[in-house]
């Protein structure tokens, strides 16, 4: 969210950091909190604290670091909420020198694998582009299909 905050006008740009601010306090409480407290507490969106608590509870990398079986890591060029160049390259780190781990990227596609539209310089268009009917690019669809078959 903070990546996104600058392309906003001077009025969204305060909104925007007092609502991370927000987000980030609720964060910042998780591990202390309960499971129920957790299940009760809305973090944004249909996100509660809870999925956030259990998340935190089997952190990707330690999983990826021992996982023997086939994985399959696929991202959107075009994704703004999980960055490329940013969380899609700390994945391919964590993973370096693990023949068992597949990556891809598919440079003109958004995070729900669909045809970008408006790309992140317009962020504000982003509602937008999930808003308007699309598929998933048959290229995931086929590529998802063949790693399958391989294994």
């Amino acid at each position: 969210m903070e990546d996104q905050i600058p392309q906003l006008g001077k009025l969204l740009q305060i909104i925007g950091k007092k609502q991370v601010s927000s987000i980030k306090a609720k964060f910042e409480k998780i591990d202390r909190m309960t499971e129920e407290e957790a299940k009760r507490l809305k973090i944004f969106g249909h996100l509660y604290a809870w999925y956030f608590k259990e998340l935190a509870e089997h952190p990707a990398p330690d999983f990826l670091n021992i996982i023997e079986k086939p994985v399959l890591i696929l991202q959107g060029g075009k994704d703004f909420q999980v960055l490329p160049e940013k969380d899609f390259d700390l994945y391919k780190k964590i993973c370096a020198g693990k023949p068992n781990i597949s990556f891809k990227v598919y440079p003109d596609l958004n995070h729900l694998f669909m045809k970008s539209i408006y790309w992140r310089e317009k962020i504000k268009e982003a509602q937008k582009e999930y808003k308007t009917p699309q598929k998933v690019d048959l290229a995931v669809l086929d590529d998802i299909a063949d790693w399958i078959l391989r294994k």
